[in-house]
């Protein structure tokens, strides 16, 4: 399977550190595979052809069935897990995360199929993460983002001085640790179509164009603690007049 194939040869690529080609960031638990680069979520359903089956037909229906019932599952958890230090009811956090589960549901889409020669099917199942993600616990400050006026930006690099955990939400400090840019900071409709942005480690110019455009600011940052501290300095100069990029969503967060 040429895709298969794909991902294995970048987790070789990781491995021997081969700096040369682009790595996307991806976490894997399970039958669930999130790409903080795509922005997408892949995992799978099997089965097999049972007594008085003719083809594989009925096996793949059964297999998106299977993947579709381990993914409810699984969105609910993500989503809680991820919301949670929202500080809102667990009552509350518990149909956000039912609700996001079904928007999955009524949504997800076929990558690839495989048949197996003993009768196994497995389907390769896929789907947006900011859907998984989706919460009304996050207090967005504004619904929607103001349209830049004659920007000649196209977006934000917050080019990272070392490797950080992959999230779709965190903060933004200066040295100080007062908060300059969180998510709360976003319009709520941009967060959830691009969340604070795709996350990627060696970023081709390809991946970046996609993300932020031709014309994006590059801003030195580094991780520490699970924010992202960006120099006073650098953010008044680099950033100033262009929190709107940010509102936006127009973001990108490459690690070497």
């Amino acid at each position: 399977m040429p895709k298969l194939s794909h991902i294995l040869l970048l987790f070789l690529i990781n491995l021997f550190g081969q700096s040369a080609l682009a790595a996307a960031l991806i976490e894997k638990n399970d039958r669930l595979e999130i790409n903080w680069s795509t922005q997408k979520f892949r995992f799978y359903g099997e089965a097999t052809i049972g007594v008085g089956q003719d083809s594989y037909k009925d096996a793949e229906k059964q297999a998106w069935r299977d993947g579709m019932s381990y993914v409810s599952d699984a969105v609910r958890s993500l989503n809680l897990l991820i919301n949670e230090a929202e500080g809102v009811s667990a009552d509350r956090l518990a149909e956000d995360a039912k609700t996001a589960a079904k928007q999955v549901a009524q949504t997800t889409y076929s990558h690839s199929t495989t048949y197996f020669g003993d009768g196994g099917v497995r389907v390769l199942l896929e789907n947006q993460l900011p859907r998984a993600l989706d919460s009304s616990a996050i207090k967005f400050r504004r619904q929607e983002a103001v349209e830049p006026i004659l920007n000649q930006y196209t977006g934000i690099i917050f080019k990272l001085s070392a490797s950080m955990k992959p999230a779709p939400a965190y903060q933004i400090v200066d040295e100080e640790g007062k908060v300059l840019f969180d998510v709360k900071d976003m319009a709520a409709v941009s967060y959830r179509k691009n969340l604070m942005g795709r996350w990627f480690k060696r970023a081709t110019q390809d991946e970046i164009l996609e993300a932020v455009g031709k014309g994006p600011i590059e801003v030195p940052a580094k991780p520490v603690g699970g924010k992202i501290v960006v120099s006073r300095n650098d953010w008044e100069n680099l950033v100033g007049g262009h929190q709107g990029l940010l509102v936006s969503g127009l973001i990108a967060l490459t690690q070497p």
